[in-house]
Order: structure tokens, then sequence, then C-alpha cells
């Protein structure tokens, strides 16, 4: 998990006045990329992305190589998009994408998070939903 996005996106929410949930591969947490441990509140298999009103997928490349192995994880993203929600990720997510069968389907609803500039992503999220994607709309 890339640790200086998740602190720029935990900032970016909380001065938004929105709330962020960890959800990992296990109930106790996940390993981020500076060594620290971040404390998970659900598991990806219990946590469903229905619940939530948008996603951001942080994984590090090794990390993003095995959720896609995981059909949970594969769920969840397939998920999320099925119900247009609007996904914030790096770039080491994409065979995830690949794998939940929505690569080829990534729309104005999928957001880079590349910098500590999380702005594009709140501002999406902001929306609600990726009403383009209701519409068939295919950007990108």
């Amino acid at each position: 998990m890339n640790i200086a996005i998740l602190k720029a996106l935990e900032a970016a929410l909380k001065a938004e006045g929105a709330l962020l949930e960890i959800i990992a591969p296990k109930v106790g947490g996940v390993e981020a990329s500076d060594g620290s441990w971040v404390e998970a509140k659900q598991k990806i298999d219990g946590g469903p992305s229905v619940l939530y009103d948008a996603v951001a997928l942080l994984p590090s490349d090794d990390g993003a190589k095995v959720l896609a192995k995981e059909p949970a994880a594969r769920d969840f993203v397939a998920d999320a998009f099925a119900h247009m929600k609007v996904i914030g990720h790096v770039k080491a997510a994409l065979p995830l994408f690949e794998k939940a069968g929505v690569s080829d389907s990534r729309d104005d609803g999928f957001i880079v998070l590349e910098s500590k500039d999380c702005s594009a992503f709140i501002a999406a999220c902001r929306k609600l939903r990726c009403w383009t994607r209701a519409a068939g709309a295919k950007q990108g």
C-alpha cells in the first residue's frame, strides 16, 4: 500500500468531511510501503464495494498481483464498476482491473492517484457516481 497517497487521501477526505475505511485482504490490515502497519476495518470478502460511495485502490505492485488472484478482490472491483462508483487507483492496480474484466472499460470515473494531490478524486466523488458509465458513454 502506498502510504504517502493514503495519508494524502486521508487528509483530503477529512477536509471534505468524508469518511475513510480501510479494506484489506486480511482482517488485521496490511503492511504499507514504508513498513508501517495499516489497520483495516474490513476484510475484502466481508466489506463489498456496494457499502461505499467510492473506492480507492492503493496496492503495491506485488499486492496487486496477489489481489488479482483473489475472487473477492476481483468481485470488489467489478461490482464497484457496475455500481458506477468512482474508482481512485494507483497504476499498480491495473492488473487487478484486467482480471476483474474492467480494464477495457475504464472511463472518467477511474482517477489515477499518482501524487499526493487527491483533488481530482475528491471532485469526482462529489458527483456520487460516474453517471456517464450509466449512459454507456466511454471516455478515455
